[in-house]
């Protein structure tokens, strides 16, 4: 689990651009991001202060921004500002 803010996140993104993963769509909020490195399930939400977090299954540890999980941000964002994609 990481936040969004953290200064991992921007090596993050250039390991998940380099993996060339798929990430689909389980439910909102809820991701499978597939590779060559396995498939793992991600979660984007806010925490109980408002912070915005993702969770991944994979093995990092907590507080490193792994690139499984910033790959499914992008899919989130989107959905999120989707007004369809929500509402269901």
């Amino acid at each position: 689990m990481f936040a969004l803010e953290n200064t991992e996140v921007t090596k993050a993104i250039e390991r998940a651009r380099q993996m060339h993963p798929r990430v689909s769509v389980i439910r909102f909020g809820v991701y499978t991001v597939t590779a060559s490195h396995g498939r793992h399930i991600v979660r984007c939400y806010r925490d109980e202060r408002g912070q915005k977090i993702v969770d991944c299954d994979c093995q990092t540890r907590d507080g490193i921004a792994c690139r499984c999980g910033v790959a499914g941000i992008p899919l989130h964002t989107y959905l999120a500002t989707t007004p369809l994609a929500t509402s269901h």
